[in-house]
C-alpha cells in the first residue's frame, strides 16, 4: 500500500513540476509588439519578437513588416535594415537606405513606436 501512494505522489509532482515549467517558459517568451510609421505611399507596419534581458536590455529576436510602398523598392531596403537591427540590436545605428529613403525611415520609425512599448 505504501509503494502505491509513494507512486501517486510521484505522478502529481511530476504533472505539478511540468506545468510549472511550461508556465515560466511562456512567462519568460519573448511577446509581440507592433509599431506603426509613414513609408513612401502608406503606413508600414512592424511587428518585432523582443523581450528584455537581465541586464534591462531589448533583444529583438524576429521582425514582421507589412506595407503598400513599392516592393521591388522597399523590400530589399526593409530586408537589410532587419538584417542590421538583429546584428547590432540598436535601433540608432539604423540609417536609409539609398533609393527607398521614405520606405526606409518608416521602417525605423514603426521599429521605434514597437520599441517603445516593450514592457519596462
Amino acid at each position: 500500500m505504501k509503494i502505491e501512494k509513494i507512486r501517486k505522489i510521484c505522478v502529481v509532482a511530476f504533472i505539478v513540476v511540468g506545468l510549472a515549467c511550461i508556465f515560466i517558459e511562456k512567462a519568460n517568451a519573448p511577446k509581440e509588439y507592433t509599431g506603426v510609421g509613414d513609408g513612401f505611399n502608406d503606413e508600414i507596419t512592424v511587428t518585432i519578437l523582443a523581450k528584455k534581458n537581465s541586464n534591462g536590455e531589448v533583444r529583438i529576436s524576429d521582425v514582421k513588416y507589412a506595407h503598400n510602398d513599392t516592393q521591388a523598392i522597399a523590400d530589399p531596403a526593409i530586408g537589410q535594415l532587419i538584417t542590421q537591427l538583429k546584428a547590432t540590436q540598436d535601433i540608432s545605428k539604423l540609417d536609409t537606405i539609398a533609393g527607398a529613403t521614405y520606405s526606409s525611415e518608416g521602417f525605423i520609425m514603426a521599429v521605434e513606436d514597437a520599441l517603445s512599448k516593450v514592457e519596462k
